[in-house]
């Protein structure tokens, strides 16, 4: 008897919250600006959110706070498999970004801070080798930068400043040997070394 006791008590005061914790439809959602509302009630948005691939697989999911966006939101490609998942905090990006291919593999790595980029961000092709790493600062390309082949070398490599080349850039070609050397003060080209393109060209 003590059981079915505990057993009814726990199940009285679960199942209001289990109730009300059903997913909202993103459909029946509108936006002013970075807000969402209920489209009947006109009332702000709190709870899980869910809209849906036209096969009627969930395409995103997150959670709202008072019409803002908050957490982890998951995008997810048409067979399931996650897509994204992004960080955010009072409607702004912020925190880790993740990009998936539709076998699970990563694709690209990044984080946000106040919805700009910061930080490490890298891209992979499909077979896991890098496309790009480089930093960001405040949403500007910021500190060193790599690009590379589609065999995996490394294509080129140097610094940005604030959205801008600076310094020595150096390019290698697919085998790996180094073919040139740039040197750019504020984004603008001063100096070329190597297979340097015609004056006209730069």
């Amino acid at each position: 008897m003590k059981k079915f006791l505990i057993l009814l008590f726990i199940f009285v005061v679960t199942f209001p919250a289990m109730s009300f914790s059903q997913n909202i439809l993103e459909e029946n959602l509108i936006y002013r600006g970075n807000l969402a509302f209920h489209q009947e009630s006109d009332e702000l948005v709190t709870g899980i959110v869910v809209s849906k691939h036209e096969s009627g697989e969930t395409r995103e999911k997150g959670k709202y706070v008072e019409g803002l966006k908050e957490l982890e939101w998951k995008e997810f490609h048409e067979n399931g498999k996650l897509l994204s998942t992004t960080n955010y905090n009072k409607g702004f990006k912020d925190g880790t970004f993740e990009v998936f291919f539709e076998d699970g593999k990563l694709k690209a790595l990044g984080s946000y801070k106040n919805d700009k980029e910061q930080g490490n961000w890298q891209e992979l092709d499909a077979e896991g080798k890098f496309l790009y790493i480089g930093n960001y600062e405040n949403g500007y390309l910021h500190g060193r930068w790599q690009m590379f082949h589609m065999n995996g070398r490394l294509f080129s490599m140097g610094n940005f400043m604030e959205g801008v080349k600076e310094g020595m850039w150096e390019y290698f070609d697919d085998e790996g040997k180094l073919n040139k050397i740039q040197v750019f003060e504020n984004d603008i080209l001063i100096k070329c070394e190597g297979k340097c393109p015609e004056k006209d060209d730069e």
